[in-house]
């Protein structure tokens, strides 16, 4: 079953469970409170009647009484008889002509009175005659006249149950239909509303799941309506934010890939092509510069392939956490002087100025004089690629007592704001630099090597460009002291070693 439909069932079940149980409930309380309303009725009436009674023993009116229990009869439902019984009148009994008569036929008894005191409530006793409920209230009464006569007497009220009884099933049979139309109300209500929500909560689900099986085909392009500003919407604004990436990345191999293809093809074909120049015929036939300038240009091919394949393994090092960092006296001065000598033909060759700005303060740090090397490389090679003649290109260090920052610096055609958070990423390249850059086309590894090997070193490293003026990327070292070679140690260490 999918989704919406268990939806749908789940939340008129729990409608049904809700409305079911308010209901029973509701019904319980009202009968219990109609009960309760109907003895409280029934203790009200019986002390009207019997204050009625005392008023009319002391005026001496027998027939205020009579009208009394007649309006009763008249008004009160259920009721069987309201009756005066006058015991110092030899028990003359008074009441209206009904009453009389149904009293006649119950003759109920009332307990005497214990003390001088009447209880403040009545009597009530529930009997059961010729299968018929009753229950009556009583209670003796005992005061003097007007004419200053003791009158003594016993005041009854009596009510047939089965007729309450069936007025209170009257009123829980009308509540229930009230009920029953009201649940059916709310069920139709709540159905609609529980198809209306299950599609609202299915259908950004479903959006999600045609666009998972749009992107599992291929289509890369794919994006998901955002229909709302809850976890749903947040979902579908993630889901695109994934797509878009997953666009960016197949775009990126693309690109790797040629540029892989390129990177191997070129060597290769110059391999091949001299290989083959140098097999044609006997070495001694081929003229000594032809066959210097092809194992030349096969050295060359070799040494590039090769630099490519450490790259390719640097990074996948550098991934994996495996990449090895020895811990040795690194003099930022030195190298960076070594790097820069390294570029010197290049300069000369290209009319760029070339610049080492360091500090008196630099100490002899710790850290992997190789991995720095190949980091501080890669930036001054990016640097000569977009460094027009007449440039400059350099090297700067600055002590920042935890850290000691190296910026490599330039004058070059500069680096888009946009593309600054995005070069340290693999296969990135910055927009437009195979266009606008010399030599040839890199991989988008460099940059990634780099930022990987620095912060192996605890560091940092990032870029700041102007279009136009030039690019700046800076990177921080931790202000670690060189390890220094313990002989005492050295020794001890050896001899230890010795005799395990």
């Amino acid at each position: 079953m999918k989704l919406r439909p268990r939806l749908t069932i789940f939340t008129v079940f729990l409608v049904v469970v809700v409305v079911g149980s308010t209901s029973v409930a509701i019904t319980l309380s009202f009968r219990y409170l109609l009960r309760q309303e109907m003895s409280s009725n029934q203790t009200s009436f019986f002390n009207n009647f019997l204050e009625a009674c005392e008023d009319a023993i002391y005026l001496g009116d027998d027939f205020s009484i009579q009208g009394y229990s007649e309006s009763l009869e008249k008004s009160v439902p259920g009721l069987t008889y309201a009756v005066f019984v006058d015991h110092s009148r030899a028990g003359i009994r008074l009441g209206g002509l009904e009453s009389l008569e149904r009293f006649k036929r119950s003759v109920p008894e009332c307990p005497p009175v214990v003390g001088e005191r009447p209880p403040r409530d009545p009597y009530m006793k529930d009997v059961t005659n010729d299968s018929e409920r009753w229950r009556y209230y009583c209670r003796e009464i005992s005061l003097t006249n007007i004419k200053g006569e003791k009158a003594v007497g016993t005041v009854f009220l009596g009510f047939n149950v089965d007729i309450l009884e069936s007025e209170l099933a009257k009123i829980n049979n009308q509540m229930w239909v009230i009920i029953m139309w009201s649940i059916l109300i709310v069920l139709a209500v709540g159905l609609a509303l529980a198809f209306l929500m299950a599609r609202r909560l299915t259908k950004p689900i479903q959006h999600l799941a045609d666009g998972a099986k749009a992107i599992g085909e291929g289509h890369l392009d794919t994006q998901i309506p955002i229909e709302s500003a809850d976890e749903l919407g947040f979902l579908a604004q993630e889901f695109n934010w994934m797509a878009n990436k997953l666009k960016e990345l197949d775009r990126l191999k693309d690109d790797f890939v040629s540029s892989v293809s390129h990177e191997l093809r070129s060597p290769l074909s110059a391999i091949a092509g001299y290989v083959e120049l140098l097999r044609s015929k006997p070495l001694e036939e081929i003229a000594p510069e032809k066959r210097n300038k092809a194992l030349s240009i096969i050295s060359e091919s070799t040494a590039r392939l090769a630099h490519f394949i450490g790259d390719i393994l640097d990074l996948a090092k550098l991934k994996s956490g495996h990449m090895d960092i020895r811990q040795q006296p690194l003099d930022l001065r030195d190298l960076s002087e070594d790097v820069m000598t390294l570029f010197q033909p290049i300069f000369e060759k290209n009319q760029i100025n070339w610049t080492l700005d360091f500090t008196e303060d630099i100490p002899i740090i710790s850290g992997d004089d190789d991995k720095i090397r190949q980091v501080l490389t890669n930036l001054v090679s990016n640097s000569l690629k977009f460094t027009p003649s007449g440039g400059t290109i350099g090297i700067r260090a600055r002590n920042r007592s935890e850290f000691i920052q190296v910026s490599v610096f330039d004058s070059g055609m500069g680096v888009p704001q946009e593309a600054l958070e995005t070069v340290f990423e693999r296969f990135r390249q910055v927009p437009d630099s195979q266009v606008l850059g010399k030599g040839q086309k890199g991989t988008g590894l460099g940059l990634a090597i780099a930022k990987g090997i620095v912060e192996a070193h605890g560091g940092r490293i990032w870029m700041e460009s102007e279009m136009g003026k030039g690019t700046t990327v800076h990177l921080v070292l931790p202000n670690r002291p060189a390890p220094v070679f313990d002989q005492k140690n050295f020794d001890q260490g050896f001899e230890k070693g010795k005799r395990n």
